[in-house]
């Protein structure tokens, strides 16, 4: 039996759950397979239960790290900018073609959130620990609102709702003006509502 060093096996934590969270955000959680994923990172399906008790516990970390991964660029470029125009270029990032267009490099609540509702209690709790975060950050960037990690303000909610949902319906539609159209009207009318000067 070969002994791995632990830097080596958090090491390949670490890359299942990168391959999860991409491949999560881009198939869905019910449309990728243990072995289907650890064959794309080249291991074999019997040792993830070395890294991960159940689908579950991997999906639970890959919620958290898959945010992380995705919106943490976007949120530092808007915290840099500050204020009105720090609130402009995260709409402007978030809603946009890119993000609609590529899932798997994008934020997992528009790509997750109708799975995750119907998740174990573990996913959906490291899924409304990764929204609490997110919350805190968009409410610090709006102008007076307060907004603490535990408490997020209404108008953060409303913001993070406002985005994730324009992005998963410009996702859903087969009509590429109509999904255009969302993403513009949307990105209009939450710039008006959040980002004016």
């Amino acid at each position: 039996m070969v002994r791995y060093s632990k830097e080596h096996k958090e090491e390949t934590r670490r890359r299942i759950v990168e391959a999860a969270s991409r491949a999560y955000r881009r198939e869905g959680i019910g449309g990728v397979g243990i072995g289907e994923l650890m064959g794309e990172i080249g291991l074999t399906h019997g040792g993830f239960y070395a890294h991960f008790a159940s689908k579950d516990a991997l999906v639970a970390e890959a919620c958290e790290q898959g945010t992380a991964e995705s919106t943490d660029r976007i949120l530092a470029r808007a915290e840099k900018a500050g204020g009105a125009e720090g609130v402009r270029t995260l709409i402007d990032a978030y809603v946009s073609a890119l993000h609609r267009d590529l899932p798997e490099r994008g934020c997992l609540m528009p790509a997750l959130a109708a799975d995750v509702s119907r998740g174990a209690p573990e996913v959906r709790g490291a899924f409304t620990r990764t929204l609490r975060r997110m919350l805190g950050r968009i409410g610090r960037l709006l102008p007076g609102a307060g907004s603490r990690d535990d408490a997020p303000s209404d108008e953060a909610l409303a913001l993070l709702s406002g985005m994730v949902g324009a992005v998963l319906l410009a996702r859903a539609v087969d009509d590429p003006e109509l999904s255009e159209r969302i993403l513009a009207a949307n990105r209009r009318f939450l710039a008006e509502t959040f980002a004016a000067e």
